[in-house]
């Protein structure tokens, strides 16, 4: 039976900025009583995200909601994702939502419970899953337990409240904020009645939205949590859904994790460093793939081909701000795409969005460019066309291959069965690269063409290998044309 968690492709999507459903503009909403707490304001779609020294840039709301991803479930569909990511939905008080006011409540800006009951239910019956982000470390100032805000009758911790006051963890000067934030207070998690409320009890927050639909979680700050805190949820998440995936953010080494913490995987930024090292000159391809190895072999396949492979998020810049060229951004998603593990495509990207740091990147949907011929959609289009049909991609070995210039990354995937052989050959610098690579494949048989899934460019196996001549930033993903005709002669007919 097919692993969903492996043969994945997630879309990431921050619901604000994403799409603002039913036909209605922000400013209409505004008008209807929404983004009505201290400090919101609204922006037309057209404006672009801008930082603020003093944080007020987290109060500007573009109006995205839930029934807006609704209408939009045919558009991630035939991109070729069929897993939906959305940046938290929980009743917040900043347009990013980690900091929690209700976790029991979907945030009356982005839709009610119904819509988000429409948006799992509309998803399902496309073949997409829906993974929701849980902020389980920190809660809002403005929370129903902080009350910092004095929304809530009842008292918070910051009015005195004893019993709530236990809910959060305190320092010497006071109430400890995750990253020293004075929005995010961090959560005791080590208080039994707060860990019965959020992961422990039959109606916690973890059961709750699993048992509403959704088919996993993604931890915010996992790193934080703690192994042993991430293996209880890990296991409650289990008892309540067995086929459902937890996924770590934790932008450390993948070593040591998957025992110790028992998720099925990490958002894997380790990947995406070691992708723009090379990509920049900092390592050699042949380093680069050895590292990799290393992180195959130290946290496994099984590990790594259930991790989510991060080349950009709200959390860091674009991929145009990064790499630039279309050849670049190419070469990097290839090695998404190849390496172990599965890929996530930020919104905006195949649309070729832009945006440097927080919050830059998190602008709205530019929904005009899918009008334009695209490089990035077609791309991604194809790869993830490619991903879907090829089974060594999605959960066959890794294996780095020698090649005569070790500026070239040179790996390939492979199931043991030699029509699912992948080879990837990038070219990370700027100048034309000739090498030789050796294919160590014993039954890809001589003569074999070995093509390019992506261009159509050929070569052919000579004694195991072959000769490669790469322009700068050149990525090649390769298979072998393998024929068994009983017209034709070929050297497959008894392999």
């Amino acid at each position: 039976m097919r692993d969903w968690k492996k043969d994945a492709i997630v879309y990431q999507v921050l619901p604000d900025r994403f799409n603002l459903g039913n036909g209605k503009t922000v400013f209409q909403k505004k008008e209807e009583g929404y983004y009505s707490l201290p400090k919101q304001k609204v922006k037309s779609w057209e404006e672009r995200p801008l930082p603020s020294i003093d944080g007020s840039h987290q109060y500007d709301f573009w109006g995205g909601d839930l029934i807006g991803i609704v209408e939009k479930l045919d558009y991630i569909k035939e991109l070729g994702a069929n897993t939906v990511y959305l940046n938290p939905v929980f009743w917040a008080h900043t347009n990013h939502k980690y900091d929690t006011i209700d976790y029991f409540a979907i945030d009356p800006d982005l839709g009610t419970e119904e819509d988000f009951v429409a948006l799992i239910e509309s998803a399902h019956a496309m073949g997409i899953r829906v993974v929701l982000d849980g902020v389980f470390n920190h809660a809002g100032i403005a929370g129903r337990w902080f009350n910092g805000l004095e929304i809530f009758d009842e008292p918070g911790a910051f009015q005195g409240n004893e019993r709530l006051m236990e809910y959060f963890i305190r320092g010497e000067k006071g109430f400890r904020g995750w990253m020293n934030s004075d929005n995010l207070v961090e959560l005791n998690l080590e208080n039994p009645d707060l860990a019965e409320i959020i992961f422990k009890g039959e109606e916690s927050v973890l059961r709750h939205w699993l048992n509403m639909g959704i088919d996993g979680w993604r931890l915010d700050v996992a790193y934080d949590l703690g192994p042993e805190i991430l293996k209880e949820i890990v296991e409650r998440t289990r008892f309540a859904r067995p086929d459902s995936c937890v996924i770590g953010e934790i932008w450390n080494y993948p070593g040591s994790w998957p025992e110790r913490s028992g998720l099925d995987g990490l958002m894997n930024y380790y990947f995406r460093l070691i992708i723009w090292e090379a990509l920049n000159g900092f390592v050699s391809g042949k380093d680069a793939v050895n590292i990799i190895n290393d992180a195959v072999r130290d946290a496994g396949l099984e590990f790594l081909s259930k991790s989510w492979t991060v080349l950009s998020s709200h959390d860091v810049p674009r991929l145009k701000n990064e790499l630039g060229s279309i050849d670049r951004i190419k070469a990097a998603l290839i090695l998404q795409y190849c390496l172990p593990g599965v890929p996530l495509i930020y919104y905006g990207e195949e649309l070729g969005m832009e945006g440097g740091n927080d919050p830059e990147n998190r602008a709205p949907m530019k929904w005009e460019h899918t009008c334009q011929e695209i490089d990035t959609l077609n791309l991604y289009k194809t790869l993830n066309t490619i991903r879907s049909s090829k089974p060594s991609l999605r959960s066959g070995d890794f294996k780095p291959l020698v090649s005569s210039d070790h500026s070239l990354i040179s790996f390939k995937r492979t199931t043991g069965i030699v029509d699912d052989l992948l080879v990837c050959i990038v070219n990370p610098t700027e100048k034309n690269v000739r090498s030789r690579v050796f294919l160590q494949e014993g039954f890809l048989m001589n003569g074999t063409e070995m093509k390019d899934t992506i261009a159509g460019k050929a070569f052919s196996a000579s004694f195991g290998t072959i000769s490669v001549d790469l322009h700068p930033y050149e990525a090649l993903m390769l298979e072998p044309v393998i024929s068994r005709s009983n017209a034709d002669y070929s050297p497959y007919k008894r392999v």
